[in-house]
């Protein structure tokens, strides 16, 4: 007599070569990006950066550089906010705007940290992919401070 054939090695073996496809196409979560060390680390850093004038500066130039030469695909929806978070630290820097929150300007500074930083949780030399940690951390932050954002983008507009 001869012996069935069970199906349940071709499965496990199907669901073994699967899993790290399934792997590779799923998401970053929230906790994997601001529990990284680099979230970590540009969220330490983001008072310092505030008390010297000379640091933030330099973080300005290079969110600006950084905005020049980055596709915008990630940042669609988050792209003026984003500009708008650079010209806040800019002007918070030259002393012209100081209505917002040290909480709120940490929040913005820590996020600006962690999008010019080329070694994140996904390095900015992966191509497509290495913004879109960048792109979440930007939404994270202005989550929590888009009323501020958008005061200082009205104050901006009244200026003008």
């Amino acid at each position: 007599m001869q012996k069935p054939k069970s199906p349940k090695p071709a499965r496990s073996g199907k669901k073994a070569s699967s899993e790290p496809r399934e792997k590779s196409k799923r998401t970053l979560t929230q906790n994997e990006i601001t529990e990284s060390a680099a979230f970590q680390r540009a969220t330490s850093d983001a008072k310092s950066y505030v008390q010297d004038p000379a640091r933030l500066r330099r973080l300005i130039e290079d969110a600006i550089g950084k905005i020049n030469i980055i596709p915008r695909g990630p940042f669609a929806d988050t792209w003026p906010y984003l500009m708008g978070m650079i010209r806040l630290v800019r002007a918070y820097h030259q002393g012209e705007y100081r209505d917002i929150s040290s909480a709120n300007l940490l929040t913005i500074v820590s996020a600006l940290i962690y999008f010019v930083s080329p070694f994140d949780v996904i390095p900015d030399w992966i191509p497509v992919f290495g913004h879109i940690d960048d792109a979440f951390v930007i939404s994270l932050a202005l989550k929590s401070v888009r009323g501020d954002l958008d005061n200082f983008m009205a104050w901006e507009t009244a200026k003008v």
